[in-house]
């Protein structure tokens, strides 16, 4: 018997993905599995026992089984005011078994790798069912073929961050606060801390058997001000795909010092403007922008669903020509970059927008084959209790042609320079858009004047994209963020400074 901690998931006020631990026991297949805190590399399944199951499948009927267990080691620090809150380890260990018949899906997910075999004709029989129940218009589900692959990938981190000592997590963190602190106006300082080794193993009927390992490390900051009943918050990240040599690289006094001087600005900010203004967006909020506004119609699901504003516009120019647009899960020190893709398909640089056509749709092996083009990588499941969905990962703009914002703003006689992100939401069917800034300022006669708070932009996707008419020369991945589509998945986004011609703000 094999002592392992499970955990359950929920959602803090702020939209970040808190996991909590309990406690179970299971029985590892493998018979030489290693710790989860070992550098070393070792497989959690049985091979020879997987092909027995993977082969019983096909002889009860399915024309396409696998199996994808995923073991994450993590762990997650909270500190308020330079004080420990909670420093929670932590290890899952989850399999995801899918299999295909008639056309049909039937997915069984458990903690138990040992109950696979008493698993194969069950959930065969499922994915039977659920094809009886097809409706008459709806075609049945096929993969597109890919490349049988054995190997193993493993991205390995410069500094492991496994081996990171509490302390170091806490006095890393404390830099933030030190940076943040020190002002009367100034009443607390929230930092967090984030890793994960994500270790993952693929197995399918066709004969793939894929491994695959990287890490992911994230450090955050909340600072709350408060000044004569007014509050508000500013909220900054720095994080990537790696270990603590991600974190090292920022300075993270400095960090802690531009969230304070951004919370005292908006304690004194105004109100933004209402109407349909010429808007700038610093890389932080170009990058929410093309995550949501394009991001999401792009991917093929949704597509193939009818629930996407880009259904049927391959090849069509739809924004200006300026624009181009790429999700690379290929970028190292990505948030959202991952080696191999939770379908075992190699990953590689998505071109979405090229010079303002549509190119090309995110997709997985199920709509490559409804589409009829070769699978492209973005299949991603949260863990290995999920089933992979058409995600993105690490999505930008890339620059342009002018020099910095000080060009960009030479022509606006009046608008807003909007900076940082809240989040924001998209009805991809409908193609429109709304997020919110951190901070901004009002333009006036080419400069910077007044700071602004509050300040919100929507529009319609393909209205926007025609509206870019500025672009930096510059770009780069911004901060890192979260991703939910019913899965939370890390993802990164940026671009250049980007000019909009007429954006909706308020």
């Amino acid at each position: 018997m094999f002592s392992w901690q499970m955990t359950k998931v929920h959602r803090t006020d702020d939209g970040r993905v808190e996991r909590l631990l309990v406690r179970a026991f299971i029985m590892v297949m493998a018979a030489n599995q290693n710790d989860g805190h070992r550098t070393t590399v070792g497989r959690y399944l049985d091979q020879d026992k997987v092909r027995t199951a993977l082969d019983a499948a096909r002889s009860f009927g399915a024309s396409y089984a696998e199996v994808r267990v995923v073991a994450l080691t993590e762990s997650s620090v909270a500190m308020r005011d330079g004080v420990l809150e909670k420093a929670i380890p932590g290890q899952e260990l989850g399999m995801t078994l899918r299999v295909l018949a008639d056309g049909a899906w039937g997915v069984h997910s458990t903690t138990d790798l040992a109950s696979l075999p008493d698993q194969i004709e069950s959930t065969t029989r499922l994915a039977k069912a659920v094809a009886k129940r097809r409706s008459a218009g709806e075609r049945p589900k096929a993969l597109a073929e890919v490349p049988i692959i054995q190997d193993e990938t493993h991205w390995r981190s410069k500094l492991d961050v496994r081996h990171t000592e509490l302390d170091q997590k806490m006095e890393l963190m404390n830099d933030i606060y030190r940076g943040a602190s020190g002002h009367d106006d100034i009443v607390s300082v929230r930092t967090g801390w984030s890793d994960e080794h994500i270790h993952t193993e693929l197995m399918t009927t066709e004969g793939m058997d894929r491994v695959w390992s990287f890490q992911r490390s994230l450090i955050h900051g909340m600072v709350t001000a408060r000044k004569d009943g007014e509050v508000v918050s500013y909220r900054t990240r720095h994080g990537g795909q790696g270990g603590l040599e991600v974190i090292q690289q920022a300075d993270l006094v400095q960090l802690g010092e531009e969230a304070q001087r951004a919370a005292l600005r908006l304690l004194n900010a105004e109100r933004a403007p209402s109407g349909k203004l010429p808007l700038i967006a610093d890389k932080d909020l170009t990058g929410v922008y093309i995550h949501e506004a394009l991001g999401h119609p792009c991917e093929a699901d949704l597509v193939a669903a009818g629930d996407s504003c880009l259904d049927g516009k391959l090849g069509q120019k739809i924004g200006n020509e300026l624009v181009t647009v790429v999700d690379d899960p290929t970028i190292m020190g990505g948030y959202g970059a991952y080696p191999v893709d939770d379908e075992g398909v190699n990953t590689r640089e998505k071109v979405l927008i090229k010079n303002g056509v549509l190119t090309e749709y995110l997709n997985h092996r199920e709509t490559a084959h409804h589409f009829g083009v070769d699978p492209n990588g973005g299949a991603r499941a949260q863990d290995g209790l999920h089933h992979p969905l058409v995600r993105m990962s690490n999505t930008m703009i890339h620059g342009g042609t002018h020099t910095d914002i000080d060009e960009l703003m030479e022509d606006v006689q009046y608008g807003v320079y909007a900076c940082g992100t809240r989040g924001g939401q998209v009805d991809t069917g409908r193609g429109s858009f709304q997020f919110a800034a951190q901070e901004a300022w009002l333009i006036e006669n080419g400069e910077l004047t007044r700071p602004l708070k509050d300040v919100s932009v929507s529009g319609l996707t393909l209205e926007i994209l025609k509206n870019v008419d500025g672009l930096t020369r510059d770009a780069s991945l911004a901060s890192p963020g979260f991703c939910g589509k019913g899965q939370t998945v890390p993802v990164g986004d940026g671009g250049p400074v980007m000019r909009i011609s007429e954006a909706l703000v308020g």
